[in-house]
């Protein structure tokens, strides 16, 4: 009987970290919670970077803390197994009265696009206006009234008033555009423009088919495969039309370019508002574009590529745009550029340096670049041309809007409740389907932004990141059979 028992006590003492690490890997509550804190060292949460954007560590009655001191920054989270569908990322901080701070997963590597969500917004959680009652206590909407309106914010779905009363933060505004005095353009329209990696753009269908070729070149100036995707979605995101861009062949990063031409069709397709992915790494020039529709908007940046290897000369672009603030960069050492903006004449003296600029004037503006090799961003609209040029969307809130203005009559926001604890710290949390983010080294990757943070001349400080991995919930036996099976396939792979 002894010798039972003590073959029992060493089976179990022996299954002890078998338990232990099936539990920790597996999860079976169906949470698993990482954080990092300034100072310390996490396996799962990496420090924000890039570091010349991030203060040292302070250490005060609070507790540690960095200060943010210029954005947009990054940070990296493993997750402990990829069986977890979505993650809750909570930030602690002090938001020191900047105009918004905003996380952002990544959803697609090669174009390096985020879906931000807001975090705090000091200009709406300052607003004196009316805010309807929200009937979902889970979620984040909020709608904002200048005037005293009996309804709630489920209501707004079924009773919207015209676009151009709203003004939108982070959020979808419910119903559909249409254009009823909208007519075919009819024939086929060329934009010789040269257009450097991702970009997407808005156009408009009624009672036509849809028709786009695309030029591009492969330049091969960083080393890796060039792939990439053109897609086509109609309002409700469905995938319209679809097709891959192949690399070359060339990985090196030896300059010779290459040059491709890809058509897309369709036929038959409900009128509305469609959008255009034009997804590629930054080796992928879009050189030519004809399209058959009206319009083609493109969605909050345009990157004018320079045309080396294509024309004999750099050209001059033209553009116009109705955001009200844009960021201005170049890349080039030996760059020295300027913007028109109207009758204003903005200056790009250095590269990898941005460049910000103010636009007071209302609607639409003509802008002209000097040369290419110029990235703009802004939150707005870029066309190729005037007739081109269109904006479904109601106006954004930035900092620049005027809520003052007689017009806009409504916010409709995405803004989650914050808490505010003993320490003066802020807690902000949103939520990521992690089936929508991409993977770089096996991480996901989120971005911090703080928009208006240069212009504000503001600054945060971050106490604290936390992710919480959320899935459906095991038993304990569930997760030992899952761990076994973790580790059969890695050592399969291993000797195989």
């Amino acid at each position: 009987m002894k010798k039972l028992f003590t073959k029992f006590f060493f089976i179990i003492v022996a299954s002890a970290p078998f338990l232990w690490l099936s539990w920790l890997s597996s999860s079976p509550s169906g949470e698993r919670e990482v954080s990092w804190a300034p100072g310390s060292i996490s396996p799962f949460v990496q420090s924000p970077l890039p570091a010349e954007r991030v203060s040292e560590v302070h250490d005060s009655d609070r507790g540690s803390s960095v200060t943010i001191e210029s954005e947009p920054v990054y940070f990296s989270v493993f997750p402990p197994s990829d069986d977890f569908t979505s993650a809750e990322v909570s930030l602690e901080f002090d938001p020191h009265d900047a105009f918004a701070v905003e996380l952002g997963g990544m959803t697609n590597l090669a174009a390096y696009a985020f879906d931000f969500h807001a975090l705090s917004n000091s200009m709406l959680e300052n607003l004196s206006w009316n805010v309807l009652p929200n009937a979902d206590s889970s979620s984040a909407l909020m709608v904002f009234a200048k005037d005293d309106v009996k309804a709630a914010a489920q209501d707004f779905a079924l009773h919207q008033p015209s676009r151009s009363s709203v003004v939108t933060y982070r959020a979808t505004l419910p119903g559909a555009y249409r254009e009823s005095s909208y007519v075919p353009l009819g024939h086929e329209q060329t934009f010789s423009i040269s257009l450097r990696g991702s970009h997407e753009y808005v156009t408009y269908i009624k009672n036509e088919s849809f028709h786009l070729a695309l030029r591009y070149q492969d330049i091969n100036r960083t080393f890796g495969a060039d792939e990439g995707y053109i897609r086509v979605f109609d309002e409700r995101g469905t995938v319209m039309l679809e097709k891959a861009i192949i690399d070359d062949g060339n990985i090196s990063e030896d300059q010779t370019y290459s040059l491709h031409d890809i058509v897309l069709d369709g036929k038959g397709w409900s009128e509305g508002v469609y959008r255009v992915e034009l997804s590629g790494t930054s080796d992928i020039m879009w050189r030519q574009l004809v399209a058959s529709q009206r319009y083609m908007a493109f969605k909050n940046r345009l990157y004018v590529g320079d045309d080396v290897g294509y024309l004999t000369n750099d050209r001059k672009t033209s553009f116009v745009t109705n955001s009200k603030t844009i960021a201005f960069e170049t890349f080039h050492a030996d760059s020295a550029h300027h913007v028109t903006l109207g009758a204003s004449i903005v200056g790009i003296p250095q590269s990898h340096v941005l460049t910000r600029a103010t636009i007071p004037d209302n609607g639409m503006i003509v802008g002209l670049t000097d040369a290419g090799d110029i990235k703009m961003t802004g939150e707005g609209k870029f066309a190729p041309s005037a007739q081109a040029f269109f904006d479904p969307d109601p106006r954004p809130l930035t900092t620049q809007t005027n809520l003052e203005d007689p017009t806009i009559r409504y916010v409709y926001a995405n803004l989650p409740e914050s808490i505010v604890n003993a320490d003066g710290w802020r807690t902000a949390s949103t939520t990521f389907n992690l089936a929508d983010l991409a993977k770089e080294a096996g991480a996901y990757k989120f971005a911090l932004s703080l928009p208006g943070l240069a212009t504000d001349q503001k600054t945060i400080d971050v106490h604290r990141f936390t992710v919480t991995f959320r899935k459906e919930p095991i038993s304990l036996f569930a997760a030992m059979k899952l761990e076994i099976r973790r580790w059969r396939n890695a050592v399969y792979d291993r000797l195989f």
